[in-house]
């Protein structure tokens, strides 16, 4: 790698140490160019090589926060046999939870409001927003090739995932069905549900405890994917 490679790396670096910091100090709201320059002792004019708006800005953080989190389930899985298909899942069930407690503004940045003035890319190979999708898929393949197919739901004429067959080429995965792909999908929005709730006291604070509560999720998840345990 060249002297001018090197730099961007470390600028890119510091650039995105000063955006978490400043998302930890002041929410999403915080993050300007200008406040990103003052951040890192910069005239603004200094980063627009780098990040030209907010929107840049935005985008830089959160495919990190996509990267992060999903590098995170992936070890997490990859640490379990490849047989034990449950206790795979109740790893990247409770990667989800202790990494958003552990970086609970970078999770608000992605699964909280909305951002308006950031559009994410539309096209489903842009790998940070995929990889957690594509992680469940290969779960899914696993999950028919021992013999346990999931249903939820009764299909009518439209499918409900309508990408799936893109998001399995994408993979380099075999055919799976879409219902289990809606309840991987159905098992996943439950346990993030649960933890938005969670991060927002949304249920108050004295009606549940999370502990406890978030075993009782990630034990209905289970049920949603793989039936009664025998």
């Amino acid at each position: 790698m060249g002297t001018r490679d090197e730099h961007r790396d470390t600028t890119e670096a510091a650039i995105l140490a000063a955006g978490l910091n400043l998302l930890a100090k002041g929410g999403a709201e915080a993050l300007t160019v200008r406040g990103l320059a003052r951040e890192l002792s910069l005239v603004p004019s200094a980063l627009y090589r780098y990040v030209r708006d907010r929107q840049d800005l935005l985008r830089l953080l959160i495919a990190h926060v996509h990267t992060d989190l999903a590098d995170s389930a992936e070890a997490a899985i990859a640490a379990v046999p490849a047989d034990d298909l449950r206790g795979r899942w109740r790893a990247f069930a409770y990667t989800l939870r202790s990494w958003a407690l552990a970086h609970p503004h970078e999770w608000v940045l992605v699964y909280g409001t909305p951002r308006p003035e950031y559009q994410p890319p539309a096209d489903l190979s842009y790998l940070p927003a995929t990889r957690m999708h594509l992680m469940l898929i290969r779960l899914g393949v696993a999950l028919e090739a021992a013999g346990i197919h999931p249903q939820v739901w009764t299909p009518g004429e439209r499918p409900a995932i309508p990408h799936l067959a893109e998001y399995l080429e994408l993979s380099g995965s075999s055919q799976i069905s879409e219902q289990t792909a809606l309840a991987g999908m159905a098992a996943w929005h439950l346990l993030g549900g649960s933890i938005y709730a969670e991060q927002f006291r949304q249920v108050g604070v004295d009606m549940v405890d999370y502990d406890p509560y978030y075993d009782a999720m990630v034990a209905a998840s289970e049920r949603l994917i793989f039936g009664d345990p025998a």
